[in-house]
């Protein structure tokens, strides 16, 4: 049900699971970074252990942005995103992403506390949603589906099969079922308000 063209969609799904999103960005970092790289010029060093070696051998990056004539004020570069962008022009390969919007769909933190107290009791009560495939007479068998097949890949396009394991992925699909059913409830509400 997850429309990534509705701003509203994307706000909801970015307050339910961005911050779980970017810390499991960090750990999968914090792993790689200690992770052992092979080759000859590693000698099986982690990125952390290169880090450190570098700093030990060349001292500590310091930041020479008054020294930059590109950065210097008065200059048409005087934002460090724009001289970053300026310098690494040349290994751009590809059209900017476009990253679309996404907005908080209430007028006031009023609305939005209403929301999320409805939200909260739909979430305490475990309300499964209608129509949204989370149910076993809406799933066709048994239980819910443990796999999924996605396209990958622009030109070498290949399917790749998802684990949908249910402990993970089944908790998160009614979260956002329960949610998405909630604020669509709340917003049809608050457009016959005002039409009334």
């Amino acid at each position: 049900m997850l429309d990534v063209q509705n701003p509203t969609h994307l706000w909801l799904l970015h307050l339910l699971f961005l911050d779980n999103i970017n810390l499991d960005c960090q750990a999968f970092q914090e792993e790689w970074n200690c992770h052992p790289i092979s080759g000859p010029d590693t000698n099986n060093k982690s990125p952390k252990d290169l880090r450190f070696l570098g700093q030990t051998q060349f001292g500590v990056y310091q930041d020479h942005r008054e020294h930059d004539p590109a950065l210097e004020l008065g200059d048409e570069m005087t934002d460090v995103a724009d001289a970053i962008a300026h310098q690494q022009q040349e290994h751009v390969n590809h059209q900017a992403v476009h990253v679309p919007s996404h907005r908080n769909p209430f007028r006031s933190n009023e609305e939005e506390a209403i929301f999320f107290t409805g939200f909260h009791e739909v979430v305490t009560q475990d309300i499964t949603p209608d129509n949204f495939g989370l149910t076993p007479t809406e799933w066709g068998s048994e239980q819910y589906l443990t796999l999924e097949t996605i396209r990958i890949g622009h030109h070498a396009a290949k399917d790749v099969n998802i684990s949908l394991a249910d402990p993970i992925w089944y908790s998160q699909a009614c979260l956002w079922c329960q949610a998405l059913s909630a604020l669509s409830f709340y917003l049809l509400s608050i457009d016959q308000y005002d039409c009334s």
